[in-house]
């Protein structure tokens, strides 16, 4: 997957909404050291703000889940999970 490609697909941060492409990064759900690899499915479009917090552990992602309404994402943000 090209990664240019995922960002201007997704077009917004999957966690704020921000849709400055400049400030937006795709990030791997599962990292690379352990075996991630730049997926659709192990992919998640975020803003530099929200990638630094991914990165300071102050946001959790977990994984996608598919529900009824469609596929949603689980966070966790200063300990509240939520299904975006």
């Amino acid at each position: 997957m090209n990664k240019q490609t995922f960002k201007h697909a997704a077009g917004k941060c999957r966690i704020c909404g921000e849709s400055n492409y400049v400030t937006l990064n795709a990030h791997r759900i599962n990292d690379g050291q352990y075996g991630g690899k730049y997926t659709k499915e192990n992919c998640v479009s975020v803003c530099a703000n929200c990638h630094a917090k991914i990165h300071a552990q102050q946001l959790v992602i977990d994984r996608y889940y598919t529900s009824s309404s469609g596929k949603k994402l689980r966070i966790i943000e200063n300990g509240v999970e939520k299904f975006i």
